[in-house]
Order: C-alpha cells, then structure tokens, then sequence
C-alpha cells in the first residue's frame, strides 16, 4: 500500500480508527519520507458535537504540523433532491470531497481506517438488502477512485484490537454518540444482529464474514476478465451516446457474462451501476420477447430488436404539442410523425375485445368535441379501463413499461379535462362502450412505430 516518498491523505473522523491510523502513520513517515495531509468532513448533522470533532481534528493536524483540509458539506439538502438515505448522501460527499481535493494537492493514495468489524457489518447489512457476488465483495483493502486510490490497512484488524491498542499508547480520540442510534441499519447489525449471531450461532462470525470478500475475489476475477474479453469482442459503440452488441452472439452468452456486459455498458454511458430490479426485469423479457425496450438507471434505454442489444441515452430535449381532434377529419402530428383517425361508426362492432392496441372503440356520447391531443404533462391522472379510480399517469406508464424515451412521445386524447385515451396503450373506464352505447367511435392511431415495442 506504501511506497517511499508517496503523498499520503487520511480521512480522518476524530474517532478511535481514523485517529490511531493518522498516529501510525505520523510514527513511519520519516522513515518512509512521506508526505501527509489530513482531510476531515463535518456533515454538520450532530450540531456542537460535529463542530467539536472538527476542532479536534484541527488540533491534530497542528499538532504533527500536517496540513488539514476540511469540507462542510450539506447531506440533508442531498439526500432530499436526490432522494437518497442519509447514509448514502453523506458516502458521496465524502468520497467526492477526498478525490478531488487528493487530485488537487497531488496525492494519490488515500487511507482510511475501515476494520474488520466494519467488512463484516457491510457483509451483512448487503445480504440482508439483497446483492450479487459483486456487493458481497463489500469493502475492498485497495481500490482505484478515478485517479487516486483508496487504500484500508486496517481492514483485517478488528476494532476492539485497535481500541486496546489506542489505550495502551494512550491515544485521545472523540466518541459519536451517533454510533449508537438504532436509526441507522449498519448501528442495528452491529449492535443488535451481531452480538446475537455471535452469541447463539458462531463466536467468531465477524471474522467468517470478514473472510467471505476474499473467498470471492479468484472466482470474481475471473469472471470479469471472461466478461471483459466478449465486450472487446462484441461491443460497438456508435457514438458516445449508444452502445450496441450483435444479438444472436448475446444470446449465446451466460447470463452472468450478459450482466456484466450490460453494466460495463452503463457505466460508460452514464456511470450508472445495474441493480438487480431492472436486471432481472431485463433478462424476463429478453427470454420472453423478441423486440421491446426497457428503461434503465441515469436516463439509459435498452432496446432490443431482432439483430441488436442496444443501450442508449434517452433524449435530451423534451417534445411539445397539442392539436385539436375532430369528428372525420385525420389529425397529422409532425412532432411524433404519426396520424390519429377519429370516425363514426355506421353500426356496432362484432367484436370489440381486441389484442390490436392501435385502435379503440368508444361510446360517442360521453366524447366532447372537439378532442384535444397533446403529449404528457405535469400531474396528468388517467383512469384505466376496468379501474374504479383515477391513478397517476406516470405510475401507469411504469407498470406498463413504456420506456421513458416514449412517454413524452404518446399522443394522450382528452374529452374535456379527462383523458379518454392514451394512445397505442389504452382507454378511459368511463368512455367505454356499454349496453346502452349507441354511437360508437373508433381512434386509430397510424404512422411512428412507438407502439410496436408495447404491443
């Protein structure tokens, strides 16, 4: 992890880990001729006690006269916009932060003070949230994070040696108390989940799921290194916007070497990760379907016809329009290139249970003339047929799977303030044809092909 001469940052917390590891360090730089840099963030979520460690830290750094470079950063309004735990928001900043400001000062390793306790507890809090091979590598002993690296020389010790280890050098570090909320999942593994395991399954379970990364790492290298040879080999990408591989060889693949090229895929598109959810939902439909298109994380299209795989980002610009429709007269809409009929039917259809979605039948009296057609927007509620009650269109959309590329696309056809129709998709419960139905009104939707991956 050290080389002499090497420019060295530590992430330090005031805590026990962070303040024996920046001790250690300061003890071997000499030695070593290393040049370190302390980086502190202060989430500013404890009020005086985050301010306090903060202080402490300051006082450290003058202490061993090394430089100090502190953030204060807002998780609370990052957690809000992006909807994200807390837990999660605070990570990002903070691995952010240290990569840019390690860029900036010209260090290239970063260490923080991880231990065995924390490995086991990732190990588990993943498990028990649902992961692949992938997450239960858990935290990695050394890492490449852009043009740095991250580096965790304590992640095979665990925290109760360190702690006797800070006693017996009589090293002062501060205590969160936050580390013993029962809010956060990982404080509840640790101080609930573990002590049970440990008690009434195995003494030494930290160390056996501690151990479970490294158990891990041939079989996964493999795996990658087999995935990396068929995406040089398959992978075309067109432009920086689309990635395409050839069907028929991805098809041939296993589904563990699909995976992986999809994700590689996605990260290059828009450093994006695969979860499972839209994975498994992939790979469903690849096996059930020959042509459809799926939405993906960071506003990424999969769509896959008879010769490709293909990943793309969605559009950019967002579509506008809206027309008036009426009775007998076609509505040509450029912005979709699309036609819309709206005829009167001379008699009752003999069948109006149909698979054929680019039409309805509706009863003609509960139409107001002239129609509207517009494209989606902001708060829009559609009352699907055989619903007893409105829902968000947007929700309806998802559970239909409507890539997101096309919502903006689909003519929507309003009788008055309702919506009677969403084209190519389905109609309004309270504009179907009944018993008592006298006039019949047929929509048909013609031209662009959005409606053929949804069929």
């Amino acid at each position: 992890m050290l080389e002499k001469g090497d420019t060295v940052f530590i992430a330090a917390s005031g805590g026990c880990d962070s303040t024996t590891l920046l001790h250690l360090l300061t003890e071997i730089a000499p030695a070593w001729k290393l040049k370190l840099g302390i980086l502190h963030v202060n989430h500013k979520l404890r009020g005086k006690a985050s301010n306090q460690d903060e202080a402490f830290v300051r006082n450290l750094a003058r202490r061993f006269k090394i430089p100090v470079f502190v953030a204060r950063l807002p998780v609370e309004k990052k957690m809000k916009e992006e909807k994200i735990s807390l837990e999660e928001a605070a990570r990002e900043e903070r691995y952010h932060f240290f990569e840019k400001t390690a860029e900036a000062k010209g260090a290239r390793k970063i260490f923080l003070a991880h231990t065995q306790d924390d490995q086991a507890e990732t190990v588990l809090m993943r498990i028990i949230n649902g992961t692949g091979l992938q997450g239960l590598q858990a935290i990695r002993p050394k890492r490449k994070l852009n043009n740095v690296y991250i580096m965790r020389p304590f992640i095979e010790i665990s925290r109760n040696e360190i702690r006797r280890f800070a006693q017996v050098n009589s090293i002062r570090f501060r205590e969160d108390k936050s580390n013993w909320s029962l809010q956060f999942l990982r404080n509840r593994i640790r101080l609930k989940l573990l002590p049970f395991l440990e008690h009434s399954f195995n003494p030494q379970v930290k160390k056996a799921l501690a151990r479970l990364p490294h158990l891990l790492d041939v079989d996964l290298a493999f795996l990658e290194e087999t995935a990396d040879i068929f995406y040089k080999r398959l992978a075309k990408q067109r432009n920086e916007d689309e990635v395409a591989f050839p069907k028929r060889s991805f098809l041939q693949l296993r589904p563990s070497i699909q995976y992986r090229l999809i994700g590689r895929a996605l990260r290059t598109l828009a450093e994006a990760e695969l979860d499972f959810e839209h994975w498994n939902t992939f790979l469903e439909r690849l096996t059930m379907e020959r042509h459809f298109q799926l939405q993906l994380p960071k506003g990424i299209l999969a769509a896959v016809s008879s010769e490709v795989v293909c990943l793309k980002r969605s559009r950019k610009h967002r579509i506008s329009f809206s027309y008036p429709l009426f009775l007998g007269k076609p509505l040509y809409i450029p912005e979709i290139d699309a036609t819309l009929f709206c005829e009167l039917l001379s008699k009752k259809p003999r069948v109006l249970r149909k698979t054929d979605r680019r039409f309805d039948i509706f009863d003609g009296t509960k139409l107001s003339f002239p129609l509207l057609v517009r494209n989606r927007k902001a708060g829009d509620r559609f009352q699907p047929l055989g619903q007893s009650k409105p829902v968000k269109l947007k929700g309806f959309l998802i559970s239909r799977h409507i890539p997101f590329d096309d919502r903006d696309c689909l003519p929507l056809v309003v009788s008055g303030d309702r919506l009677a129709w969403v084209g190519g998709i389905g109609m309004g419960e309270i504009f179907k044809v009944t018993n008592r139905t006298k006039q019949f009104i047929r929509i048909l939707l013609r031209g662009r092909d959005i409606s053929r991956p949804l069929i």
